[in-house]
């Protein structure tokens, strides 16, 4: 015995396919191909994600980086800033010292 292929857009069996059917049928594909369409659309822009997040990585590492080489300048710069601040002001000192000391010899 030979089974009778069943046509897919005979939605109730009743071995006729009426135009509602048809009508049904093809709207069932055409929402299958748009889930389809959108699931390919959502994994296009879930890997542009990923693939923007490891940028803003590499970035952010980058900028890290770049930062601390900003700071280290700037803390050496201060250093030497402070030593000849601390120079300038041990001679000041040294001279005034003198000074008071010249001025004192010329009172006594």
């Amino acid at each position: 015995m030979e089974e009778e292929k069943k046509n897919p857009m005979d939605l109730n069996g009743d071995g006729k396919v009426t135009l509602g059917e048809k009508v049904q049928y093809y709207a069932g594909k055409a929402g299958e191909k748009v889930e389809e369409s959108v699931k390919k659309v959502y994994d296009g822009v879930k890997e542009d994600a990923k693939d923007a997040l490891a940028d803003a990585k590499v970035l952010a590492g980058k900028a890290k980086a770049k930062g601390k080489e900003v700071y280290d300048k700037a803390a050496d710069k201060a250093k030497d800033l402070y030593a000849e601040a601390k120079e300038e002001v041990g001679e000041a000192a040294s001279k005034a010292k003198a000074k008071i000391n010249e001025i004192k010899e010329k009172k006594a």
